[in-house]
């Protein structure tokens, strides 16, 4: 078995071998039923590696407030986190994205559409081609706006502050939603 002093990873690690007692012994069930609910634990709160141009559920659990007012924590209630993937390119027509703001607009029939239910951002970060090709980061030579004071029309905004065009680019946000 495995030990680690870091008690989150502890409540979803399974052990790499077990030796279970005696199907009779009153331990084996105890131990069984510990196995089980690391098991479910572990495909439950596990991040998701697939990034589709849509909207997924990223697996991540965040708290909520059972009373938003006084910030009490509610153990046993937590709200879950999504993510969707841009390519920002292909938002743009398939042109590349120029130096300065370039509004993205999100509707019905983009790839991805609009996303419904949006309530907090959680993480966002990318990556760019320039010409060479050289590689920026999203937060250093480029970065995105996400516009939903409109949620029927949804805007990204990019500012490209790289020198040159953005030749492929993709930014993935993630959030919590009502």
């Amino acid at each position: 078995m495995s030990f680690s002093s870091d008690q989150p990873l502890l409540s979803n690690q399974l052990p790499i071998s077990i030796d279970f007692p005696n199907p009779e012994s009153p331990e084996f069930l105890n131990m069984l039923s510990i196995i089980y609910k690391r098991t479910v634990a572990s495909v439950n709160l596990k991040e998701g590696s697939l990034y589709p141009l849509q909207e997924t559920a990223s697996f991540i659990q965040y708290f909520r407030y059972s009373d938003p007012a006084t910030f009490t924590p509610d153990p046993n209630n937590f709200r879950s986190g999504y993510r969707t993937t841009f390519d920002l390119v292909a938002l743009n027509g398939g042109v590349a994205i120029p130096v300065g703001n370039t509004p993205l607009a999100l509707t019905a029939t983009t790839t991805p559409p609009l996303i419904n239910g949006i309530l907090i951002p959680t993480r966002g970060y990318g990556a760019a081609t320039i010409a060479g090709p050289i590689y920026v980061f999203f937060g250093t030579d480029f970065f995105v706006r996400f516009n939903n004071t409109v949620p029927a029309a949804q805007t990204l905004i990019v500012t490209n502050n790289s020198g040159s065009a953005l030749d492929q680019a993709y930014f993935v946000m993630e959030y919590l939603k009502t």
